[in-house]
């Protein structure tokens, strides 16, 4: 996503409105964070120069359907957020030694990196579907959301096991 601002840089307008849409297709964050399927992410705000500096200023929303951890079922949820940077003008910087900051470059300013870092930080870092989310069981895979299992829920540490025999013996007597 570039801009070109090179009537705001001249002085000939003091702000930028700016509206786009940008979509997730980066294949690594789409299986890290577990999406199947992401609608396009809306952002809308403004670059403006506030004392010889100039910033970016942009809300964002987005649905995404992602895939429970616990459960594995696909569930919606809406994603939104604030992109917020300041711009430098500098026709001498190396990008990959300085990826934090924003550069304007001959009046064009290339969004992409930061867009994509600041929906990416914006997503959940474990994904369920709610708090109330029991998961799958263990031994048998059944959805513990929807169905209850009737798997012994008892866990003993195989190495203790001979305990329970020992204390069952004890109970005989």
């Amino acid at each position: 996503m570039k801009i070109n601002l090179s009537q705001l840089v001249a002085g000939k307008i003091d702000l930028v409105e700016v509206h786009f849409s940008y979509t997730i297709d980066d294949e690594n964050i789409l299986k890290q964070y577990d999406i199947v399927e992401a609608t396009p992410f809306h952002f809308s705000g403004k670059i403006y120069k506030k004392n010889e500096e100039f910033y970016i200023d942009a809300d964002f929303s987005g649905v995404v359907t992602f895939r429970c951890n616990r459960c594995l079922n696909d569930f919606k949820q809406t994603i939104d957020g604030k992109l917020f940077s300041n711009i430098l003008i500098s026709d001498n910087f190396n990008e990959q030694e300085d990826e934090k900051n924003l550069y304007l470059k001959e009046d064009i300013l290339d969004l992409s990196t930061i867009i994509e870092e600041t929906i990416t930080l914006s997503l959940p870092m474990k994904v369920v579907c709610s708090k109330e989310c029991k998961g799958l069981c263990a031994s048998c895979g059944a959805n513990l959301n929807e169905t209850k299992c009737n798997c012994n829920q008892e866990k003993i540490d195989p190495r203790l096991e001979k305990l329970k025999i020992f204390f069952n013996k004890d109970k005989e007597v």
